[in-house]
C-alpha cells in the first residue's frame, strides 16, 4: 500500500506542476507580445544609448510594455507597486501620486477598453488624462 500512496503523490504532483507551468506560461506568452510589439513598433537605437542602458526618455515605455498586466491590475485596484513605478517613471512628484493613481483607477475603462489595449496606446492616454483634471 505504501508503493502505491506515493506513487499516487508523486502522479499528483506532476499533474500539480503540469497545470502551473502552463498557466505561467500563458502569461509570460502575454507579456512577451505586447513587449513584442513595443519593440517592433521602434528601432533599438531609439530607446537604447550608445552604453546599452535604456533612455531616461523610454523607460516608461519599456515598463509599460513588460508590465503591461500588472499595470493593469495595479491600476483597476488604483494602487499598487507596479503604478507607483510608472508615476516614478513619468516623473509624477511624490506629493501629486495619490491623485495620479485615483485618476489612473477612475479613467480605468477608457485605459483598457478592448479597441485600445496597448502599452502605446495607456501612455498616450494616460498623461492626457492627467492633465485635464
Amino acid at each position: 500500500m505504501r508503493i502505491i500512496t506515493r506513487k499516487g503523490f508523486v502522479g499528483a504532483l506532476v499533474l500539480a506542476s503540469v497545470g502551473l507551468v502552463s498557466s505561467a506560461c500563458n502569461t509570460s506568452k502575454a507579456t512577451v507580445d505586447t513587449f513584442a510589439k513595443f519593440t517592433s513598433s521602434t528601432s533599438p537605437g531609439a530607446w537604447i544609448n550608445a552604453d546599452g542602458l535604456v533612455q531616461e526618455s523610454q523607460k516608461a515605455r519599456l515598463f509599460t510594455a513588460v508590465a503591461f498586466e500588472n499595470l493593469e491590475q495595479d491600476i483597476a485596484r488604483g494602487n499598487g507597486e507596479y503604478l507607483t513605478s510608472l508615476a516614478v517613471l513619468l516623473n509624477i512628484p511624490a506629493g501629486q501620486q495619490a491623485e495620479f493613481r485615483t485618476r489612473a483607477q477612475s479613467t480605468y475603462p477608457l485605459l483598457f477598453a478592448s479597441d485600445r489595449r496597448t502599452a502605446e496606446s495607456l501612455l498616450v492616454t494616460l498623461p492626457s488624462k492627467m492633465e485635464d483634471h
